[in-house]
């Protein structure tokens, strides 16, 4: 990942997240899959219902962590109770802040409340979350394989 993809994935991210809130999240046929979608409710656009699919560990620090995991070695297992338990900690509460880190394309997801969602963006063969809107294909930002990122927009007419 190149500091120029890792820009313009995070521009689209934050388009796509910040001001919006959890809504509610899905639970994929493995205990490794969760999809949290998240909901703009102040604003009336095409990209008011995104989505973000989790294929990878992820968990909820406090705003005064001072270091991440680099891999999901470094990360606890959870049980699905546990990872339920963990995302009604952020329910409705509006993202403020959305990056990708410098080196693997880990995001950090900050809430109003300082919580911060963490999902691991570094395996050697899968791909780690993917982001989107909800309703359409127009928009997609993948963490790939090996410290990849990529994303796809709308082009301007």
């Amino acid at each position: 990942m190149n500091n120029e993809e890792r820009l313009v994935a995070e521009e689209t991210l934050h388009h796509l997240f910040v001001g919006s809130s959890v809504d509610g999240i899905q639970f994929g046929l493995s205990p490794a899959t969760t999809k949290i979608y998240f909901t703009h409710y102040d604003r009336n656009s095409d990209e008011d219902f995104v989505y973000l699919n989790v294929e990878s560990k992820w968990s909820i620090y406090p705003s005064s962590t001072g270091s991440f995991p680099n891999s999901e070695i470094e990360m606890i297992d959870m049980t699905e109770e546990e990872k339920y338990w963990n995302l009604y900690k952020i329910r409705r509460q509006k993202v403020t802040q959305i990056r990708i880190g410098e080196i693997s394309p880990h995001l950090f997801i900050t809430f109003e409340s300082g919580l911060i969602l963490f999902i691991n963006g570094f395996h050697e063969k899968y791909e780690c979350w993917q982001s989107g809107v909800l309703f359409d294909n127009l928009w997609l930002v993948v963490a790939c394989p090996g410290n990849g990122i990529a994303t796809w927009t709308p082009t301007k007419k």
